[in-house]
């Protein structure tokens, strides 16, 4: 439990009467550990809980139709892509929205969509008919999106730049706890023998209760989330002082208004659209395992309930993975190589699913399921906060936010077709593509590294060495300025 009585003389050194945001601060060590402590038992739980309530609504999907959604509405294998695609493209068209957390004050904002997404999932379990699932669909990726692909970002404004790959994993990592929880509770609720249909109690049970917590959980964060590092709530003036001096980059831009330099500097940077590509290749598996990971399993032999309960274990694992990798490049620095390994691993996953076409060796193609999982998303956290490490401003973040979004989800419609009913047993289509989009990863992640490595010895070779910890103020030329140093 943490003391919230702060410890005794804040240290912040400076003369507020010549600069109120100056660069020459000097917080202690002490008072930079509690402030981080503040934010990881105030702001992350709230964050991550809304999270995974936002995932969850979404990965039944996958646990209905092993038992039975799809055959009982009469869908085939085009209808059921469309039932997925209908999630994506709205998702999709609407993760511009990122860059409203720029503008917009948080603890409003998303309380708000706390009661529109928990709205939408409660309905889900009502649904009769195709177009009603469709809508159902449409309704919540509308409004997850909004929250979705801005959380990460969000984050990125209260952490230092090698605090945030800890908390960005303990974040993402949320996606595959949300899949192994959802996962259990199909298993448990797929033995229920009623006079309905098993997948119906998935949504009848499942999405209710989903959907009322996240409305009741809306007073919380209007309450509890911040809108930024100098106006939270449970800190003191003073330590709303120390939270944002002792950020490593300044951005004098108003909290309401938006840098066009930055936005600019944004669209035409090379680097976010590589982690763009990054992201595209993660989120293939990150949605096809959603959608169909209980179907692949099911067609290995085990049936529609045991194939939803060992969905489990590899989502488990790959979050353990997440927080392993995170700790790892926050205290090294070296994402890149992070990235690049997690990549490794995934590519051997799917390399066994795509090879072993013995439909009776069940322990390597699950073996290979446990690789795919515990590889990728390892690979998907690191590379948006190698991202957000690197960017020059709270703009040119939302904006660099948006784009890796936008796009890099894209791929998710392409996972929602090649894993059709036609392809099972194996789905070799399906697995061969993810092999091939995960290795590319590896061949991404090592140029970047590689050009990142070369432009901080160019800079220090030009401008000189300078002090990963020193304050650098990002206002006017953003990572351009010399004295800002890029993670690799």
């Amino acid at each position: 439990m943490i003391d919230d009585k702060s410890p005794e003389q804040p240290t912040c050194q400076h003369d507020e009467e010549k600069d109120p945001n100056p660069l020459d601060v000097n917080i202690s060590e002490e008072r930079q550990t509690f402030i981080r402590k503040k934010f990881d038992f105030r702001l992350l739980p709230v964050v991550c809980i809304l999270y995974v309530l936002s995932y969850l609504d979404r990965s039944n999907i996958g646990n209905a139709k092993t038992a039975g959604l799809d055959t009982d509405l009469h869908l085939n294998s085009y209808q059921w892509s469309w039932v997925l695609y209908s999630f994506y493209i709205c998702y999709i068209v609407f993760e511009w929205s990122t860059i409203l957390w720029k503008i917009l004050p948080a603890h409003i904002y998303i309380a708000c969509l706390c009661i529109c997404w928990g709205a939408a999932a409660m309905s889900t379990g009502a649904v009769r008919t195709y177009p009603q699932l469709i809508a159902c669909r449409c309704l919540l990726a509308l409004f997850e999106a909004v929250f979705g692909c801005g959380a990460p970002y969000f984050l990125s404004l209260f952490y230092q730049r090698r605090e945030l790959g800890y908390r960005m994993s303990f974040l993402l990592g949320m996606s595959p706890v949300a899949n192994c929880f959802a996962s259990a509770l199909s298993y448990g609720i797929s033995q229920i023998k009623g006079s309905l249909e098993p997948w119906r109690y998935i949504f009848i049970i499942g999405n209710p209760k989903e959907g009322i917590p996240t409305i009741l959980f809306a007073p919380v964060v209007f309450y509890c989330l911040p809108d930024s590092p100098g106006t939270a709530r449970f800190l003191t003036e003073s330590e709303q002082t120390e939270a944002v001096e002792r950020l490593q980059t300044l951005d004098r831009t108003a909290k309401n208004r938006l840098d066009w330099r930055q936005v600019t500097s944004g669209l035409t940077d090379y680097k976010n659209y590589i982690h763009t590509m990054i992201h595209f290749c993660c989120n293939y598996s990150f949605s096809g395992l959603s959608n169909f990971l209980p179907t692949i399993l099911q067609s290995m032999g085990y049936t529609s309930v045991n194939a939803q309960g060992l969905a489990a274990p590899p989502y488990f694992a790959s979050f353990l993975c997440c927080i392993a990798a995170a700790t790892i490049s926050d205290r090294w620095g070296n994402r890149g190589f992070i990235v690049t390994f997690s990549a490794i691993v995934g590519t051997a996953g799917y390399l066994i699913l795509t090879c072993v076409q013995d439909e009776s060796k069940t322990a390597a193609r699950y073996a290979g399921v446990w690789l795919a999982t515990m590889g990728i998303f390892p690979a998907l956290s690191i590379n948006i906060t190698w991202m957000l490490n690197n960017q020059g401003g709270e703009s040119k973040k939302g904006v660099g936010m948006a784009i890796l979004a936008i796009f890099g989800q894209c791929s998710s419609l392409v996972s929602s077709s090649v894993f059709p009913s036609s392809d099972g047993p194996l789905y070799t289509m399906g697995c061969a593509i993810g092999c091939a989009f995960t290795g590319l990863i590896i061949v991404l992640a090592l140029g970047l590294h590689i050009s990142l490595t070369l432009e901080n010895k160019r800079r220090d070779r030009v401008h000189g060495k300078v002090n990963q910890d020193d304050r650098v103020d990002v206002t006017a030329d953003g990572d351009l300025n010399p004295k800002f140093r890029y993670l690799t």
